[in-house]
């Protein structure tokens, strides 16, 4: 080759290697850049939709608040009251102590109204004039019949910033005043002041149309004591001008900012109440600052591949595709499943929305995912988890979607708004996973239960997944009207608790209990009807669940303990023979460590002795903080009480129970006597088992939920101890149970 081909050969692959490298310079940057540019985009989106959740928060709250007097207003019309100031002025009182109002006030049309506040007496001589100017412009709105929430503005008397509701109050459909209720912005302190808000870093405040902060966040990024967003110049001129506008015409708005050297961005948000909106601000990368590391590093690895190993450029560009797929399935995929995240699926959703009416939203969650984990180890878990996505992967259609929330909660779409549909399709997919897993690869039987909300959200979706009670193989909740009835019903029962229990309309039925051998009764369980004043029943399963979940059954349960000393001490009186009584006692109880001295007083109260009443505790209940429950009921035995395990063999540790905790009693589960017979001996050896280790340990046993002479020959002859069910009685009230069992003292 001569000298001149030679140079124009590599000239030639000179050419080639420069334009090669800088196609795959182009390439890299142009990648690198779009990656950052989708990161930068998913916190944007994270931010806004943070927002959007907090603003429902608040939205939700006022709201409730205003239902709250509506209700009020409607009774108020009804009765009357307020034609009786006095009457007027201890229902206003009682309504405040019951809710969570700073203050609560009627206001008549041009005369002084009655104003109770906590902790100061209630004034009777409340003047419109007295008021801020903000309070008279919703109070005066309430006058013309509208439901009004005033601005914020500092209480001269509570010395606080508050803001109230308002809403009229008719006669025969004239308005004729308003009820007014105060708030102080201490209410939105859990949304400011949350740890969790935008990865842990970022902060939300409200302010006004004019930059004004209402409610600050104690944590922030601009430390100085400013009292709007505009005050000192972090903001640039630019920046001012787009956040003025937004604020001025009720927008919402995405900006960025420097202070201190750190790059900032924020997100306003119009909350549509009196000009307030919510003010995000965090740290760019702030909540992701894996990415923004891993960004950079990728950049950089680039960089050094392409000065340095030319030779290797394919290698080095296929390393970089592969990286940056990988972080981009990271963001957007569940690492463990390989299912979309939640954040990727509300994106999708948006836009499936803005084009399509017909879809639902579908909450799936595995029944007892936590005994799953404890039975085959986390591994196994995971392996329930993939094989549950990918039979939903499988039954979808090519325009549906779906993804994994959070541990085993899965939101799906469905291109379907006919309910029957999407039912039974779910019910197809949870019907194959329970029998396949029964059948083969699991050995165990695992459920699912559901939540539908046609047309609707996430949120609406697991609104009805939560509502599911004793879910079963085929669980599944559509949210409606009758859902919405129901929470509307438990915002009732929860309104009028403390009252009922006050007005004693927790009325004792008594359900007794045989011994098995003499046929004689023993003792009795305590159960509870709760009749209204005005007649009407309302069933304990409606709100005896409420009553656990909300904390209420700490002084519910203390108070069927007082109706059962009380009834013991009036057969005593009457010259009668009392029986024993069992009381049902809370979780909470048990692990509150003035609960046996409690006890203790109350029976010394009505001379009862301890050995007339039986403490009854749910096998779930013992199955948490088990050495702290054996610790109480320790203190219990020593002042005489009795313990009796309920529900026996409804859990799964039932007994692991049984040598952790020192109970007098065991009440088998009505299960067990559902299926048992002669044709089901794993069942009845089972069952016998049972109660001879219990006759071991001095443990006595009542069988219950006893239906027929079947079962009641059946556990005589497996020598269990007492029988109790509607073999014998059904519950009776106070007065039938004296007259059918009670006998005089001989």
């Amino acid at each position: 080759m001569t000298e001149r081909k030679f140079k124009k050969q590599l000239i030639i692959v000179t050419t080639a290697v420069m334009t090669a490298t800088a196609v795959l310079c182009a390439v890299t940057v142009g990648m690198w850049n779009y990656l950052y540019k989708k990161a930068h985009e998913s916190e944007h989106s994270q931010m806004e939709a943070e927002a959007q959740e907090y603003k429902q928060q608040m939205l939700e709250q006022i709201d409730t608040n205003i239902q709250i007097l509506t209700t009020l207003s409607k009774a108020y019309e009804a009765s009357g009251v307020t034609d009786r100031p006095e009457e007027l002025e201890l229902s206003i009182g009682e309504a405040n102590a019951a809710n969570s109002f700073r203050s609560l006030a009627y206001m008549p049309i041009g005369k002084p109204g009655i104003l109770n506040m906590r902790n100061i007496d209630t004034k009777t001589d409340f003047r419109l004039e007295d008021c801020n100017e903000y309070a008279v412009n919703a109070i005066e709105r309430a006058f013309k019949g509208e439901n009004a929430i005033s601005k914020i503005f500092k209480s001269e008397m509570a010395d606080v910033n508050v803001f109230l509701y308002c809403v009229p109050v008719r006669d025969d459909g004239e308005v004729i005043g308003a009820l007014v209720a105060s708030n102080d912005t201490k209410i939105f302190n859990d949304i400011v002041e949350n740890t969790t808000v935008i990865g842990g870093k970022g902060y939300i405040h409200i302010i006004n149309n004019s930059g004004k902060f209402l409610v600050r966040s104690k944590n922030t990024i601009v430390k100085e004591n400013i009292n709007t967003i505009f005050d000192g110049s972090y903001l640039s001129q630019t920046t001012r001008s787009a956040a003025e506008d937004a604020l001025s015409n009720g927008k919402s708005l995405l900006g960025e900012f420097k202070y201190n050297g750190m790059s900032c961005h924020f997100y306003i948000e119009p909350i549509g109440l009196n000009n307030w909106y919510l003010f995000c601000a965090n740290q760019v990368w702030g909540s992701n600052v894996s990415w923004k590391n891993t960004v950079w590093t990728t950049g950089i690895i680039m960089l050094i591949i392409l000065v340095m190993l030319l030779s290797v450029m394919f290698f080095g560009y296929y390393s970089f595709f592969k990286n940056t797929k990988f972080l981009i399935k990271d963001l957007t995929y569940d690492s463990i499943t390989g299912a979309k995240k939640v954040y990727s699926f509300d994106r999708a959703l948006n836009e499936y929305k803005s084009m399509n009416s017909d879809y639902s939203i579908v909450a799936l969650n595995i029944h007892n995912f936590k005994f799953i984990n404890d039975l085959f180890g986390t591994k196994g878990g995971d392996d329930v988890l993939r094989y549950v996505k990918r039979v939903i992967e499988e039954n979808l259609g090519d325009d549906e979607f779906f993804c994994r929330d959070t541990a085993d909660l899965f939101y799906l779409l469905m291109a379907e708004s006919d309910e029957e549909i999407v039912k039974s399709r779910i019910g197809k997919i949870i019907e194959r996973i329970r029998t396949e897993t029964r059948d083969a690869e699991y050995s165990y039987e695992i459920s699912l239960y559901a939540g539908i909300a046609i047309r609707g959200t996430n949120q609406k979706a697991l609104l009805a997944l939560k509502s599911l009670k004793n879910i079963g193989y085929s669980n599944i909740a559509v949210y409606d009207n009758e859902l919405r009835e129901i929470l509307g019903r438990n915002n009732d029962i929860e309104r009028y608790m403390h009252r009922a229990l006050s007005e004693k309309e927790f009325k004792m039925y008594l359900q007794p209990k045989f011994d098995l051998k003499t046929g004689e009764i023993t003792g009795a369980e305590a159960l509870v009807r709760w009749e209204r004043k005005d007649g009407t029943l309302i069933s304990p399963d409606e709100f005896i669940p409420l009553f656990e979940s909300n904390g209420f059954c700490t002084e519910f349960d203390m108070y069927m303990v007082e109706q059962a000393c009380g009834q013991i001490r009036d057969w005593e009186n009457s010259g009668y023979k009392p029986v024993p009584i069992s009381v049902n006692q809370s979780r909470r109880l048990f692990f509150n460590r003035n609960y046996a001295n409690d006890l203790g007083k109350m029976l010394a109260d009505y001379e009862v002795d301890p050995s007339m009443i039986t403490l009854e505790i749910l096998e779930t209940v013992a199955d948490s903080g088990a050495e702290e429950i054996s610790d109480r009921i320790k203190e219990l035995h020593e002042k005489g009480f009795k313990i009796s395990m309920d529900d026996f063999g409804s859990g799964y540790s039932s007994l692991n129970m049984l040598y952790k905790l020192n109970v007098d009693e065991l009440k088998i589960d009505r299960v067990f006597l559902r299926d048992a017979g002669k044709n089901n001996d794993r069942r009845n050896i089972l069952l016998e088992q049972i109660i001879i280790t219990s006759r071991r340990l001095g443990i006595s046993t009542v069988a219950e939920g006893i239906e027929t002479k079947h079962d009641n020959d059946m556990m005589l002859k497996m020598k269990c101890d007492y029988g109790q069910g509607y073999y014998y009685s059904k519950p009776i009230s106070i007065e039938e149970f004296s007259k059918k069992y009670i006998r005089k003292a001989q």
